[in-house]
């Protein structure tokens, strides 16, 4: 899938005649201290069209169902563990021999938009993957729209059975962490329509009708959406009962250790068109700011310091370098190791801060480096880390030799190469890659042009950048990118999920590996390295075919001994169909390591650190940050889960990034409050009680620590009672025939008071940070009935998760 990921590519251009919409409902008024807070992301800039609009509608383009973040997934799946939590979802059976998921969903859930109820069943997933199947090729190749109507079956109104039309170990994953933002009543006549066409009568309806359709706001999620403005969506929580209905009372189950007591009212700033710098000011201002990732350099962070805010830094793990292009003489491996010893990392990375902010990256295979996060890296088995090479320090020597190996040669200060041409090299990246991209891979061109090969950085415009993606940069010269495919989060049998797609996780590995074309397919050279005292003393070649239901097992062709073929197409679809933790899945891992360290699609330089922000008279998740630093193993997969707000979901997968960590995790509170997750840890009750046992799982603390739990109460100057045995809990799973009944949930009708505003019109400006920037002339489009034309974001995540879903 993504990740982002979750870098976002921002281009802002007009904010004009937006409208003002709110429903209210009132409740009583909590005993417990309480908080507004004003969330934001720095590159949020979302187009508001006026009201009435699809703000609502998931099939829209430019919703604000991401935005808003008051929908919940099905399941939630912890990236840094690997564990599940139920949330819509009470239980789920995989049945791998039919192909069949079947999902069993939580009764006492209910849509509300501040004035009525609709209950939650399970006409409401219908709906939403009939829809998103049919209409718009959602989950392929999973699910087919020729196929919808046999595949999904609603066995009851709280029971859903999902038939794949091609099945992988983990395909099923993508349903069951997706938000299900479709009320039954509301898109009824939707799915009685396309139950009438064919895939293709679907398709043209879906483009042309369904996504311009505007339907009514309704939430699940503890949070309800109250108003929306040009420049925030503001959320309430939602009261305990309403009506008589559960509403909050029950996501107080669903979410045992949650915090969003404290903070009632949030406002989501989607107006960024400044960036970093509108934020700062605003943040500054206002006082009341929770950001929940800012990538900046040390003096942004000293200004929030004098302004009442404080933050941790965490590394975002995912890795900034450039990959190598695929032209003469990028096509003899020697010629790509070289550069592995020719970059100074460390330099590099100080090219945009310390490392407190941007850390150096010392291995080039797709893992969590160890001198960044040994509790990752440590996941992977030893024979696969073993094979690791750590570039702690440039090896100009070593890099000549490889060069030299390839036939070229030194002179003067120049490499040549046979025929006497000057070896030279174009870096490429797009001018809205973030700064830290740029800094870093512009003082690397620097050191290769010291090495002896004229390097030339050029920044591109986002038109001509998205021209030449994926494969036309590879026929340029390097890509400036991010490199990191496959397990930007979590230890070897967590990183699956990202693994599925590869080739789109990042760009410079879709470059020089699936864009490579030596023999017709897609193939690279290979060989496994011998590693020995932390240095390449040889390479090896031996065949790798798998058993699975694939177009092709053959994944490893051997010529010799020590040279072959990776097929990469064919490694993709077997790490889709492998088992993780299996046999069959590490060795698919350790060819992926061998492929990086041989053909070496990109050279990874270093992992920038976000910061939380968040104001000090509010937010206090600090006994958290400092009881379990990352930086010891032993806490690093729950300082993940509770502290870095990736490491659960992923853009539209899982509980919103913006809210989770935050709202859902435990460990956020006002100061001076000791959160639930906390007195569980200091009573020990995390690990004895079995209900709380299952969460203690699920965030990646198994093991009852009497380090922590003092640690804990000191944070918060209590006494503690020390555990050392765990109560263990055992799920067991029945599976019994039902016969399937259709039973439809009645039709709810409610309004929502709207009030249209007209507002005033805010225009950006974006400046790119380059060495050269290559343009081109832009035509720009007119009014379009009186109103300016609006906006566009691209986000990386949300590019992705296209990719997956179609």
């Amino acid at each position: 899938m993504v990740k982002v990921l979750k870098y976002l590519l921002v281009m802002a251009v007009v904010l004009v005649a937006i409208s003002i919409w709110s429903v209210n409902v009132t409740y009583a008024q909590q005993s417990y201290p309480t908080f507004t807070v004003e969330d934001a992301f720095p590159w949020n800039y979302v187009l508001l069209t006026p009201w009435p609009a699809p703000w609502w509608n998931p099939y829209a383009s430019g919703n604000l169902i991401g935005w808003a973040g008051t929908y919940m997934p099905l399941a939630e799946f912890d990236d840094s563990t690997g564990q599940w939590w139920p949330v819509l979802a009470e239980n789920w059976t995989i049945f791998p021999d039919n192909h069949t998921v079947i999902i069993y969903l939580r009764r006492g859930l209910y849509w509300f938009n501040g004035s009525a109820t609709i209950p939650f069943t399970a006409w409401d997933v219908y709906a939403e993957f009939y829809i998103g199947v049919k209409a718009f090729d959602w989950f392929y190749p999973y699910l087919m729209p020729q196929n919808v109507d046999k595949d999904l079956i609603v066995i009851n109104n709280y029971t859903i059975s999902i038939h794949f039309d091609h099945w992988t170990a983990t395909g099923w994953v993508w349903p069951l962490i997706e938000w299900i933002i479709t009320p039954w009543p509301v898109w009824e006549k939707v799915v009685n329509e396309l139950k009438t066409m064919n895939a293709s009568q679907a398709w043209t309806f879906g483009q042309k009708n369904i996504s311009e359709m505007v339907v009514p706001y309704w939430g699940l999620s503890p949070y309800y959406v109250t108003q929306v403005s040009p420049s925030e969506i503001w959320i309430q929580l939602e009261p305990e009962y309403f009506n008589g209905k559960p509403l909050l009372a029950t996501w107080d189950e669903i979410l045992p250790f949650h915090t969003w007591q404290y903070f009632p009212k949030i406002g989501i700033y989607i107006g960024l068109s400044g960036g970093v710098t509108q934020l700062l000011t605003l943040a500054v201002k206002s006082k009341d700011f929770y950001i929940p990732s800012w990538f900046s350099t040390p003096p942004d962070y000293a200004v929030f310091n004098k302004s009442g805010y404080t933050y941790y830094t965490m590394p975002d793990i995912s890795i900034v370098g450039f990959n190598l292009p695929l032209y003469y003489p990028f096509t003899i491996p020697q010629v790509r190791q070289a550069f592995l010893y020719i970059i100074n990392r460390t330099e590099a990375a100080l090219a945009f801060g310390p490392s407190w902010v941007n850390v150096p990256v010392y291995i080039n295979v797709p893992a969590p480096a160890p001198n960044v996060l040994a509790g990752f890296w440590l996941t992977f088995p030893e024979d696969i880390r073993a094979m690791v090479v750590n570039f702690t320090q440039p090896n100009w020597t070593k890099a000549a030799q490889l060069l030299e190996s390839a036939g070229l040669y030194y002179k003067n200060g120049q490499w040549y190469l046979p025929n006497g041409t000057p070896l030279t090299l174009n870096v490429y990246a797009s001018s809205t890659s973030l700064l830290f991209w740029i800094l870093d891979d512009q003082e690397a061109a620097v050191q290769v042009s010291k090495f002896g090969i004229k390097t030339t950085f050029y920044t591109l415009e986002p038109g001509i950048w998205s021209q030449l993606w994926p494969c036309g940069l590879s026929k340029m010269g390097a890509t400036a990118d991010w490199l990191y495919a496959g397990a930007p989060k979590g230890g070897v049998n967590t990183a699956w999920i990202y693994y599925d797609i590869a080739q789109y996780a990042a760009g410079g590995v879709y470059e020089s590996g699936f864009c490579a074309n030596f023999t017709g397919s897609t193939v690279t050279p290979f060989a496994y390295p011998i590693v020995q005292n932390n240095q390449v003393v040889g390479w090896y070649c031996k065949p790798l075919t798998t058993n699975f239901h694939i177009p092709n097992n053959t994944v490893i062709t051997c010529v010799n001994s020590t040279f072959g073929y990776i097929n990469l197409t064919n490694w993709e679809n077997a790490i889709t169909a492998a088992e993780p933790g299996s046999g069959a899945y590490y060795d698919l891992v350790k060819a992926y390591f061998a492929w990086f360290e041989y053909w070496v699609p990109g050279v990874e330089i270093a992992e920038g650190d976000f910061g939380a922000v968040f104001p000090k008279n509010m937010i206090d998740p600090m006994w958290a940050y400092d009881c379990m630093p990352y930086t010891n193993p032993k806490y690093t997969a729950a300082a993940y889960s509770l502290l870095y707000n990736w490491g659960i979901g992923w853009g539209w997968d899982g509980f919103n990034p913006q809210f989770n960590v935050q709202l859902f995790m435990g460990a956020f509170a006002p100061p001076g409050v000791m959160p639930a997750l906390a007195q569980a840890i200091v009573n020990g009750s995390l690990w004895t009680n079995p209900e709380l046992y299952k969460w203690a799982v699920f965030i990646g603390l198994p093991t009852p620590d009497p380090e922590l739990q003092a640690c804990v109460a000191s944070y918060f100057h209590t006494t503690y009672t020390p555990v050392t045995t765990t109560t263990t809990t055992t799920t067991t799973t029945t599976t019994t025939t039902t016969t399937a009944t259709t039973t439809a949930v009645s039709t709810v009708t409610s309004t929502a008071t709207v009030t249209s505003t007209i507002t005033t019109t805010a225009v950006s400006t974006t400046t790119a940070v380059s060495t050269v920037t290559v343009t081109k002339p832009v035509i720009s489009t007119a009014l379009v009935i009186g109103i300016v034309v609006v906006v566009i974001v691209i986000a990386a995540v949300v590019a992705v998760i296209a990719l997956r879903r179609r």
